[in-house]
């Protein structure tokens, strides 16, 4: 089989978590790490066994990989998946696509351009309960859908990791955004959100929670309560080390003949010890032996596939694209109390996260 040679831009927590998984594959070759933090580079790219770069562009023209994996912050898309198009590299973005519809275009047309695969990485599209309520609809079993509610909450550590940055919107909603639109493949008509202030407000300045009501043109709903605000206990646990923790997560379809509903917040497993419950990720990158398994590895897998046997990703940027627009109407929604109609002007952009 042939190799796929790749380097990675952005070795943070979702660019060295995708580039060991990758690494791991027989038919994949890390040859280079780029990231502005010379640290972070030197450290990934060891243990891949490649060079480390602080100039995404010099590594793209001494390695010249086959393929990119850019897991850089959300509004830094634009820059590494331009050039790695412009060299002929096929492409894994990290979702969301970008924070303007501006961005996302031109990344979009760079990769039509230059004839390269572009994947956005919607995780979820790989996790086996929501790839299987996909199936279910698209097959009929539910009828005519009707609506959806989603709910994706984590603790609050993770809004303290990103230092306010970004909202919920934009890093963690967007995943349900994607998921309710390829269940729902018909345009949306109109969103509308509202913000909820409390704890995360008050140490980053942005909203802890938030409401979203998406209405597509056709009639069907979709609703999605997103946020970052649960208790430091709720994946406080020191032992085991190896059990990462999640957060509180489900998703509920209805349709005119059926209903399907999905509780993710155990993923069948949870335990109670001294130090309290604990409900552990088994199902997005948990590890076994020291490699990560799970949707990622399902994921990654995917990509490469789709360059060894020319085949297009299972999320494109046509996809990705979709989620962004609805992504930045929930902001616009927020920051002007407003419903959003869509489709929006390209100048719409995420941000920032400090709506008053």
């Amino acid at each position: 089989m042939d190799q796929v040679t790749f380097g990675v831009v952005g070795s943070g927590f979702m660019g060295t978590v995708l580039a060991q998984v990758a690494s791991e594959l027989p038919y994949a070759r890390c040859v280079g790490v780029a990231d502005i933090d010379p640290l972070r580079a030197r450290t990934l790219a060891d243990s891949a066994g490649c060079e480390a770069y602080e100039d995404f562009r010099q590594m793209l023209s001494q390695q010249r990989p086959k393929a990119v994996i850019i897991a850089t912050p959300e509004d830094l898309h634009l820059g590494p998946a331009i050039a790695a198009a412009e060299q002929g590299c096929d492409i894994f973005l990290e979702k969301p696509l970008a924070t303007s519809l501006q961005d996302a275009d031109e990344i979009v047309d760079a990769c039509g351009r230059y004839g390269v695969k572009l994947m956005v990485g919607h995780l979820l599209r790989f996790e086996v309960n929501y790839a299987m309520i996909e199936s279910a609809i698209r097959e009929g079993s539910i009828g005519r859908f009707l609506s959806a509610y989603a709910r994706r909450i984590t603790p609050i550590s993770e809004s303290r990791r990103l230092r306010g940055r970004v909202s919920p919107i934009t890093y963690i909603a967007v995943h349900d955004i994607d998921q309710m639109l390829w269940y729902h493949p018909h345009a949306v008509r109109s969103v509308y959100a509202r913000a909820i202030r409390g704890r995360v407000w008050e140490e980053l300045h942005t909203y802890d929670s938030a409401w979203l009501t998406i209405e597509f043109a056709d009639g069907a709903l979709g609703v999605h309560e997103v946020g970052w605000c649960l208790p430091e206990g709720w994946a406080g646990w020191s032992k085991p080390a190896s059990w990462g923790g999640f957060g509180d997560v489900c998703m509920n379809v209805i349709g005119t003949d059926g209903v399907i509903n999905l509780n993710f917040t155990p993923m069948n497993l949870y335990a109670c010890t001294r130090d309290g419950w604990k409900l552990p990720d088994t199902r997005h990158w948990p590890k076994m032996e020291g490699k990560y398994v799970g949707a990622v590895k399902q994921e990654v897998e995917h990509f490469f596939d789709c360059i060894l046997h020319d085949r297009e990703p299972r999320v494109t940027g046509a996809d990705g694209r979709r989620s962004v627009e609805v992504m930045l109407a929930a902001e616009i929604s927020i920051a002007e109390d407003r419903i959003v109609e869509l489709p929006l002007t390209q100048g719409s952009v995420a941000g920032p996260a400090r709506h008053m």
